[in-house]
């Protein structure tokens, strides 16, 4: 007997160094609810190029907007090692995914392309997750508050 996927993942790719990749997950019974919020969160409102640019204003008014979306969790991974080519970036955060983040099935993009709300969620997050980690931010402000669990973190001590 075949089971499906535990979770759907949305991947964004970053593809300037220091590479990282961003996964939003959510539970395949709650994909339609989970764009169907996402999508009226971010509807006409222009997003941030920086997170923590950002006025705070705005930061509150989005991570109010995006807490009705159900997300299963958040992952995010950043290879900084020096003299990484892409591809072998990819490669290695895309392995980590799967050995950390069992039972995700990355959305092909054709997929990701029919949920507006949902990837524009998870582009906006990886902003959050490129912020300089002693930047802090009120629980109001951040918007990985919301998740119910994430990891942060990042690859550069990982073997080539």
């Amino acid at each position: 007997m075949t089971h499906g996927p535990q979770v759907l993942g949305l991947l964004h790719w970053h593809g300037e160094p220091p590479y990282g990749l961003t996964v939003l997950g959510i539970a395949p019974d709650r994909l339609a609810e989970a764009e169907e919020k996402a999508a009226a969160a971010l509807a006409d409102l222009a997003l941030p190029a920086s997170w923590v640019d950002a006025e705070p204003a705005l930061r509150r008014h989005l991570v109010a907007a995006c807490r009705p979306v159900p997300t299963a969790g958040l992952w995010h991974v950043t290879d900084g090692r020096p003299a990484l080519d892409e591809d072998r970036a990819r490669h290695d955060c895309l392995r980590a995914l799967t050995v950390e983040w069992p039972g995700t099935e990355p959305l092909l993009t054709e997929e990701a392309d029919r949920l507006p709300g949902l990837t524009a969620l998870t582009r906006l997050t990886a902003l959050v997750c490129r912020m300089p980690p002693e930047v802090w931010l009120e629980a109001e402000e951040d918007l990985l508050d919301f998740y119910d669990t994430y990891t942060v973190g990042t690859l550069s001590d990982a073997p080539p």
